[in-house]
């Protein structure tokens, strides 16, 4: 088996030795670096370019995903946290597992397995982002491609789903940076539409805008947005 040098990125030496005692029940790992912080962490993957990197989400008063976020890592990552509630934010920067405090053999095992599948496979497509949201008083994974609308209301963001709305507590601003570029379209202040769900538009002026979606229901777009949601979703004429 080919031996996979890793990374520990933790803010806490005793986390860092919980994790390197359950390491030794894998001997084809070889750890060639710790870090405690992102600028530790930088500096030790542009020195050491390791095949893994066991990231710990919260680094202190550093969140782990800034290490990662807008950089391209050639390796495969193992999230590492305390907090379940940060699942869906690893996927969506496309680690290969996450592991919840302190580690169990078993899930690393399983971890270790799906890092070297993807380190086999490293094109493999990014899924969808993910949101933990509170359907029917419960909490549920959703992702992006199920979400019709997002309509913001103060703290909390309403997700538009085919079977009804789910709920989170969140900014605007927040949810929009974990989507694809351009794949929601901003239909009036606070309300954005998933361009993949817009089958068909009316205009019965020119400063009137409506939408219509694949659920066949319609939104009205704001006369401030009409202009660039029309741009946006009009295929450019062909000259002759």
């Amino acid at each position: 088996m080919k031996t996979l040098r890793a990374i520990l990125v933790d803010d806490e030496p005793l986390c860092r030795q919980d994790l390197r005692d359950v390491l030794l029940g894998f001997p084809h790992v070889r750890i060639c670096g710790e870090a405690g912080n992102i600028a530790e962490a930088t500096a030790l993957i542009n020195k050491s370019m390791p095949d893994l990197l066991f990231l710990d989400l919260s680094l202190g008063k550093e969140m782990g995903f800034n290490l990662i976020q807008g950089r391209s890592f050639p390796g495969a990552i193992i999230a590492v946290t305390a907090h379940a509630e940060h699942a869906a934010t690893a996927f969506d920067l496309d680690v290969a597992d996450y592991l919840l405090k302190p580690v169990a053999e078993d899930r690393l095992h399983q971890a270790l397995f799906r890092a070297q599948r993807k380190l086999a496979n490293p094109k493999t497509v990014r899924p969808a982002p993910k949101f933990v949201a509170e359907v029917a008083g419960k909490r549920v994974l959703i992702s992006a491609d199920e979400i019709h609308q997002i309509e913001s209301n103060g703290n909390y963001i309403f997700l538009h789903l085919t079977d009804g709305k789910a709920i989170l507590r969140s900014t605007l601003q927040a949810v929009l940076r974990r989507l694809a570029k351009n794949s929601f379209l901003e239909a009036s202040r606070g309300r954005w539409i998933s361009r993949a769900q817009i089958s068909g538009w009316s205009r019965p002026s020119s400063l009137n805008l409506t939408l219509t979606l694949r659920d066949k229901s319609t939104v009205r777009v704001s006369r401030r947005h009409a202009k660039a949601v029309l741009s946006a979703i009009t295929p450019p004429q062909i000259s002759t």
